[in-house]
């Protein structure tokens, strides 16, 4: 398992490390992401979406009340779930629609990367990157 880690001082940051990981993704992975409330979670996600070419007219919108949010991107879906207020759904049958990020799960079960956000400043987040299955993120 290899995992990086970077502290980031804006959101501009959060999304470019977003975008930075979305151009290492073969396009079906799930992203867990963990982190406070107001950690960056969503930012990212923005970040994921546009280094997958999100089409124009879309704009990346936290789901906590809809749950689920789709994106379409130049290289497929971007599928957002938010489980804060839903701890037991079952996402399952989204595995492979396209790049699928989770907000909230409790363990890195089904995950294929997990993006650690950690509050460490007013401005200043440090964000652990792991990729949790072999082969996802690191293969040239």
């Amino acid at each position: 398992m290899k995992e990086e880690v970077h502290i980031v001082k804006s959101p501009e940051e959060m999304e470019a490390l977003g975008a930075s990981l979305a151009k290492r993704l073969q396009g079906k992975e799930v992203v867990c992401l963990k982190g406070n409330l107001g950690a960056g979670k969503t930012t990212f996600v923005r970040g994921l979406a546009e280094g997958l070419g999100i089409k124009e007219g879309y704009q990346v919108r936290s789901p906590t009340f809809t749950i689920v949010n789709e994106y379409p991107t130049q290289r497929g879906k971007l599928i957002h779930v938010d489980l804060y207020r839903v701890r037991d759904f079952d996402f399952s049958e989204l595995v492979g629609e396209g790049v699928l990020a989770v907000e909230w799960k409790e363990s890195s079960e089904g995950c294929d990367v997990v993006v650690e956000i950690e509050i460490i400043g007013e401005n200043e987040r440090k964000v652990t990157i792991r990729n949790v299955k072999d082969g996802t993120l690191y293969s040239s």
